[in-house]
């Protein structure tokens, strides 16, 4: 609706979308700054992103090839659609709403095994999004350990930390900053007990390629399944009042915004038959600023998906009722979802604007990406 509205007064006073839209969205030099409402923004990139998507897509050239296919009969639609979303919600907003007891903080313990291997429990819970690959990548970065050598444990209360689970996208931004925390102070005791085995400073020591190393010149000193070895079967070979910790646990919640707010700029390109009203995609670009990315591909996946979900709510996604209000088309054949002979190529491109309340800075990217497509015809938005 923002963006339809947005469109109309463009087109009223004869100014380019493009144009209405950078001169109203906040200068991205104007942050940390609140909005009527109250509600207080960090730091986000309107400008930056919408400069990069025009790169992208190279609009001047686009709307030049829609005038001159215009005066052919054919006509092609460029829509654009900016938006804010809400990520990693804090306490303070979101516990007690209806007498629920909502948790806004996720847990990450992390221990070394018997093996030198890497267990890692946590709060957060997988439904297909890659937080079990994203919280493996974070812990085994850290660590200096191989993500086969990684075993992430989530979804089952009775063994992990307490935490809020999955809901708001906070996967990344609250449990990957718990697993980070958790993983550098495991580091830490893992580099103690080492110095003391090896007769060294843990300054002079890293973790690297599941091995402790030389910081100075990456010799390798000993192997961790080897240093684990002797923690947990030979702790009597270790100086008297050693007492190895291959186990931390940290929780994390947002304390200093509400939010931790994303933005990004969508633009889709089609064709509309004007005798059948028939739509051809041809062409979507995103570009989105989700913080710090601790893997492309899953966040790039997941604003193709998200793509496709708005596409779908656009186009063909409609619950049909007879008149006693029975579901019609409540089967796959019936009820129609974009599949890939509709879909387009969906261009991703990025922004990145940390987050100072983590470490990680890492944002959330699922809601900033779920229905918000810029879809329609001529100047058409959202």
């Amino acid at each position: 609706m923002t963006e339809g509205l947005v469109d109309l007064a463009a087109m009223k006073i004869g100014m380019d979308p493009v144009e209405i839209r950078r001169r109203n969205l906040i200068p991205d030099d104007g942050y940390p700054c609140a909005a009527p409402s109250g509600l207080r923004f960090e730091l986000l990139s309107h400008h930056a992103s919408l400069n990069k998507l025009i790169a992208m897509m190279d609009y001047d050239a686009l709307r030049a090839e829609q005038a001159a296919l215009r005066s052919k009969n054919i006509h092609r639609g460029i829509g654009i659609a900016s938006f804010i979303e809400v990520t990693n919600p804090s306490a303070a907003f979101y516990y007690g709403v209806g007498g629920a007891k909502i948790s806004s903080q996720d847990g990450v313990a992390v221990r070394m095994d018997a093996t030198g291997a890497i267990i890692c429990q946590t709060s957060i819970t997988e439904q297909g999004q890659g937080s079990e690959s994203l919280t493996a990548q974070i812990v085994g970065s850290v660590l200096g350990v191989s993500m086969e050598r990684v075993r992430v444990i989530l979804g089952d209360t009775d063994i992990t930390p307490y935490g809020g689970g999955t809901w708001a996208s906070r996967g990344a931004g609250i449990g990957g900053e718990a697993a980070l925390q958790a993983a550098k102070i495991l580091r830490k005791n893992i580099l103690d007990v080492a110095a003391v085995i090896l007769q060294s400073t843990p300054a002079e020591l890293d973790i690297s390629d599941n091995a402790i190393v030389n910081a100075g010149d990456g010799a390798p000193r000993i192997e961790l399944k080897e240093l684990a070895r002797i923690v947990y079967f030979r702790p009597d070979t270790l100086p008297p009042g050693i007492q190895p910790e291959m186990m931390a646990t940290r929780h994390f919640v947002p304390r200093e915004y509400p939010f931790a707010f994303t933005n990004g700029v969508q633009a889709s390109w089609l064709e509309v038959d004007t005798d059948t009203g028939f739509i051809k995609l041809l062409k979507h670009w995103v570009v989105e600023d989700c913080g710090t990315i601790i893997n492309p591909q899953l966040v790039d996946e997941q604003i193709r998906g998200g793509v496709v979900q708005g596409l779908g709510a656009a186009l063909f996604e409609k619950c049909i009722y007879d008149e006693r209000g029975q579901l019609t088309n409540a089967n796959m054949a019936d009820y129609l979802v974009p599949m890939s002979g509709e879909i387009p190529d969906i261009d991703v491109g990025h922004v990145v604007s940390p987050t100072s309340e983590t470490e990680l800075g890492a944002k959330g990217r699922g809601r900033g990406r779920d229905g918000r497509s810029g879809c329609g015809g001529g100047e058409c938005g959202q």
